[in-house]
């Protein structure tokens, strides 16, 4: 009898403490008081390293040392109006340092800009409002980034070269408006150099005068003539005593009169990689070890992003994107970068893409997502919440966008006609159906997870911001 009460008494032991003990693979447990699971964060840590191990997911990295005077050159150049064909707009005009160096806007308005009837800002007579939105410039500078633009339009090819596509309406490989210099220090170096040719943003039009009621020389070089253009830029550069010296001393190997727009243009491709490029986000330190660096919430969002909710799929890698090209069917905006075309057909304007990726866009990345919107290629969402909502329905969304949210001069820009609306449908990416319905508590753990990617060193950057340039130039947004 002692015999089978010690048996039973061994039986009842084992039972219990296999009961009471939870497989490390296992990362939520039944609450037996009120059938809740609960979640064994370390095992979600655990499972959550494991694959972004697998995926390659890294922290970033801090860039290597860069030169202090073509720092500094390209901080002055930044801010300078010099680079504006009526000398009344800067890059930090639509590159804010306390907007997480976009503008806050779904569009941008350049140069010559107006006060409206309603108090409102818009483009002057003959401008428009950028066909898409200001990008954001963190981690612009690593050359992990091969494909550049919300079109895609430039790349680095695997042979090294910077190309920028021709502005065509035909798939022709191989066919390119630029193969873009040698002296380019990298592909943000080649990027830089557009967005001084483009009339709406900096350029300005045929008989547009300066601040001082002076003629504007580079609004009457053909649109075609991009080398005669940088010629006008760099002309107007090294007539500035300050800026002369600078590059004379940072190429001494160039002479002053054989001195070229893209040595500026290296100057605030170091500028932007220097300042930012921050390795301080809490993502950054949880994916160097830290296991304290992500809330709870953030925990579940993460393991959302990279798991069920399939985000990783496209925004993928160390700064979250695979660089490649989409139609999300995002409600459309404006004209296309085409004056002939009256919608932004996206990738579908240059030559490496047909009519097939009409609408197509690329994937952006997300490092500082939260302090970056609005989103989407031509900002038309507020929030990252509308964005999850929209990415769960997209046809939906298309079809009964809600622009309330949206100023006057943003709002003349949407497209309503049916015809139009069911055009961007017809090559929506049905890939972007593979996304599943989230309920309102996963949608909030998923912006959790995105907030983990702010660094806080870049929340604000006025610190950046300059009040005086060396062309002595007054300088738009000096009183930010």
């Amino acid at each position: 009898m002692a015999h089978h009460k010690l048996i039973f008494t061994v039986f009842i032991i084992v039972v219990a403490l296999a009961t009471s003990c939870v497989d490390d693979d296992e990362k939520q447990v039944e609450n037996q008081d009120d059938g809740v699971e609960e979640i064994d964060y370390d095992a979600l840590r655990q499972d959550l390293r494991h694959r972004l191990d697998i995926m390659g997911v890294e922290a970033v990295e801090a860039p290597e040392d860069i030169d202090e005077a073509l720092v500094e050159l390209g901080h002055n150049l930044f801010f300078d109006p010099i680079l504006s064909g009526s000398r009344d707009t800067n890059c930090a005009s639509c590159h804010l340092m306390d907007e997480g160096t976009s503008d806050g806007r779904p569009l941008s308005i350049g140069t010559g800009s107006v006060i409206d009837d309603y108090g409102e800002e818009r483009p002057g007579p003959q401008l428009a409002l950028t066909p898409r939105n200001s990008i954001e410039l963190f981690h612009r500078g690593t050359d992990d980034l091969r494909v550049r633009f919300w079109d895609g339009r430039m790349e680095q090819l695997d042979d090294g070269r910077i190309v920028m596509h021709e502005i065509s309406y035909s798939k022709v490989e191989g066919t390119y408006l630029r193969i873009m210099p040698e002296e380019a220090d990298n592909i943000l170096a080649a990027q830089v150099m557009f967005p001084v040719l483009d009339r709406d943003e900096l350029r300005g039009i045929h008989g547009s005068v300066d601040i001082y009621g002076e003629e504007n020389e580079l609004a009457l070089v053909p649109d075609h003539d991009l080398e005669g253009s940088w010629r006008g830029l760099i002309r107007r550069i090294v007539e500035v005593a300050e800026y002369r010296q600078a590059l004379t001393e940072i190429y001494p190997d160039v002479p002053a009169e054989e001195l070229k727009f893209v040595h500026a243009a290296n100057a605030l491709s170091a500028f932007i990689t220097a300042e930012f490029s921050p390795d301080d986000s809490p993502w950054d330190r949880f994916l160097l070890g830290d296991d304290n660096a992500l809330s709870e919430a953030q925990l579940r969002g993460a393991d959302l992003f990279y798991g069920d909710a399939k985000c990783a799929a496209c925004h993928g890698g160390t700064l979250m994107t695979d660089q490649k090209l989409y139609n999300l069917a995002v409600p459309p905006m404006t004209r296309g970068p085409d004056s002939l075309m009256n919608m932004d057909l996206g990738a579908a304007h240059r030559s490496h893409a047909g009519p097939a990726q009409e609408f197509h866009f690329r994937t952006p990345p997300l490092r500082n997502v939260e302090i970056t919107g609005p989103y989407m290629h031509n900002g038309a969402y507020p929030t990252l919440e509308r964005v999850l909502r929209h990415k769960m329905d997209p046809i939906d969304s298309l079809w009964n966008f809600d622009d309330s949210h949206l100023e006057r001069v943003f709002y003349e820009q949407v497209h309503v006609d049916p015809e139009k609306l069911a055009r961007v449908e017809a090559t929506y990416s049905t890939r972007a159906d593979e996304v599943p319905h989230l309920d309102d508590e996963q949608i909030d753990d998923l912006i959790a997870f995105l907030k983990s990617l702010t660094s806080p060193s870049s929340i604000d950057r006025r610190d950046l911001n300059l009040d005086a340039v060396p062309s002595g130039l007054p300088v738009p947004q000096a009183d930010l």
